[in-house]
């Protein structure tokens, strides 16, 4: 498949990259100056299905591949997902994608459960605000390895909670040791070790 992509200048969404790269520079302590992130902007769902080479649902509005972000033009956001359009929407979807891109960095590209990378991205993103807070988590550790949309709905209220009851280091020292890990066991045993409790649904709360 060939596809033709040419730079484009856009004032705002420039301004919500470089604040971008500034907030989650200073956030995950990555001061990240060559072979930054490139945003494509995709017209419409077609192109999404033709980049991603499958059919897709029509939710799905941006996506990382590895350092690069894809995000469905916002001059056809409604016409071609499930989304209403705002501006504060938007910004935090671009957000939530470049959030990708610095977890990969510091991961080392490493195979992370998806409720983790999920939830760093809604809660630096400021997601959070935008979805309807769970009475208790039932169901975010079932997402280790299989994606659904259902990962949206608790992760970031798990990564809030982490980050505002631990602080972000104990979650950069998790992102980092996942280098060497190979099962979701592994998995939780790490955790463990950094936060000293298992990781089980009634050790988190809901702020």
């Amino acid at each position: 498949m060939v596809f033709e992509i040419k730079s484009i200048k856009n004032n705002k969404l420039n301004k919500i990259y470089e604040d971008s790269m500034k907030e989650f520079g200073s956030f995950f302590e990555l001061d990240w100056k060559d072979n930054r992130p490139n945003i494509i902007i995709v017209p419409d769902r077609r192109t999404i299905e033709l980049l991603k080479g499958t059919k897709t649902e029509n939710w799905l509005v941006g996506w990382t591949n590895g350092t690069d972000v894809y995000i469905l033009d916002y001059r056809n956001y409604e016409k071609e997902s499930a989304h209403e359009y705002s501006d504060e929407e938007y910004t935090a979807l671009i957000k939530h994608e470049i959030a990708h891109c610095f977890s990969n960095i510091i991961s080392g590209f490493s195979k992370a459960p998806i409720w983790l990378l999920e939830g760093i991205s809604i809660f630096l993103s400021g997601q959070n605000k935008f979805k309807t807070k769970p009475k208790k988590f039932s169901n975010f550790i079932d997402f280790y390895d299989k994606f659904s949309k259902e990962v949206y709905c608790e992760s970031g209220f798990v990564v809030e909670f982490l980050v505002k009851t631990y602080g972000k280091e104990k979650l950069l020292k998790l992102l980092k040791g996942i280098k060497n890990i190979e099962s979701k066991e592994d998995f939780a045993s790490l955790f463990k070790s950094i936060y000293k409790f298992d990781l089980e649904y009634k050790n988190f709360k809901i702020f």
